[in-house]
């Protein structure tokens, strides 16, 4: 075949001439196919746009969304630049989420209100104040001095006062045993709740004795003053009455039918102390636990009751017997309380 270029032509230089096809010449290539991966995700989001983690949408060809930074000391997880102090702490919590903050928080309070357990609890047991909140019957008001209902007048105007009976020489009056000249001793105690008009009522049944072979001529209603109660406790006086009336059984009336002749066997007085004459304040139903004496599972007596309460009475008559057998104490009052006697207490 002959060649039909002109003879003058001018042969344009080979650009693939002395080109080597060696690894440097692949690694300096500026174009390069993409891998098989890169084209899967580019079909991918040509139909659904990738989702970043924080709710928002991007594409490949938008601005990358920022990345968060969070730091929990775990494994795997970006830890924020170190820094010591308070306000190293104030960035790491500020770093947080929202629902991780208030995870610290809630944390927290858990761990104080155990710590504050732990420390007070052993002390609330030594506190007054504590204790009677917890269970007791309620601090006293003062009040006024006012008529009960059934009889006798309220000692409102001594409320809080501690050390306070009607007849002063009632704590020296008490009998131990009622085997000693004249004696005035509890027998038993009760409380009961009546209705929405009555509140309820405190009841005492007292054990009366001449203590002698000679008669105890008492007056009524019991004494010419009556009956006079007091209960007492951290907080002074919580409940008082004087003149109260009282019903006696077995024994004799007196010749003018106006009292009764209390012999060597005894008889058994009947009071009644109103709801009424609480103080301001104060509980009945927990005021008839605190006169409980303290016991042990096996009903073992193991202390005072909390709250004292004390019944005394006076009438000229036993002022009279006593001097006549020289018998202590002397004065004309009888009185008796839910305190552990001394000798009944401790037997020897």
């Amino acid at each position: 075949m002959s060649d039909h270029r002109p003879s003058d032509a001018i042969e344009p230089p080979d650009p693939f001439e002395g080109l080597v096809l060696d690894e440097e010449f692949v690694r300096s290539a500026t174009v390069r196919e993409p891998s098989a991966r890169a084209r899967m995700l580019a079909e991918r989001w040509r139909h659904e746009p990738p989702v970043d983690p924080g709710g928002r949408r991007w594409s490949p060809g938008g601005s990358r969304p920022p990345r968060r930074r969070r730091w929990f000391g775990w494994a795997g997880r970006a830890q924020p630049p170190y820094r010591t102090g308070r306000f190293g702490r104030l960035h790491r919590f500020r770093s947080l989420s929202r629902g991780e903050r208030w995870t610290v928080v809630l944390g927290l309070l858990i761990v104080l209100l155990a710590v504050g357990g732990v420390l007070f609890e052993p002390q609330r047991a030594h506190t007054p104040q504590l204790a009677r909140a917890a269970g007791g019957p309620g601090r006293p008001s003062p009040s006024e001095d006012r008529a009960l209902p059934g009889g006798g007048v309220s000692a409102g105007s001594r409320c809080g006062t501690r050390g306070y009976h009607r007849f002063s020489t009632a704590p020296v009056s008490l009998s131990l045993d009622g085997l000693s000249g004249p004696a005035l001793l509890l027998a038993a105690q009760g409380f009961r709740g009546l209705d929405t008009d009555r509140p309820g009522e405190f009841t005492f049944d007292l054990r009366l004795s001449s203590g002698s072979a000679t008669p105890m001529a008492l007056s009524g209603p019991l004494g010419p003053e009556g009956v006079a109660v007091e209960i007492e406790g951290p907080d002074g006086l919580v409940a008082g009455a004087y003149g109260l009336p009282a019903t006696v059984e077995g024994a004799p009336y007196t010749s003018d039918g106006r009292g009764w002749l209390i012999s060597d066997h005894g008889a058994v007085a009947h009071v009644v102390l109103p709801a009424a004459a609480l103080c301001p304040g104060v509980g009945a139903q927990a005021l008839a636990t605190g006169l409980a004496l303290r016991t042990d599972g096996g009903n073992t007596i193991t202390g005072p009751a909390p709250y004292t309460v004390t019944v005394s009475m006076a009438d000229p008559e036993v002022g009279e017997l006593r001097r006549a057998l020289g018998v202590l104490p002397q004065g004309e009052v009888l009185a008796a309380t839910n305190r552990v006697p001394v000798r009944a207490a401790n037997p020897s």
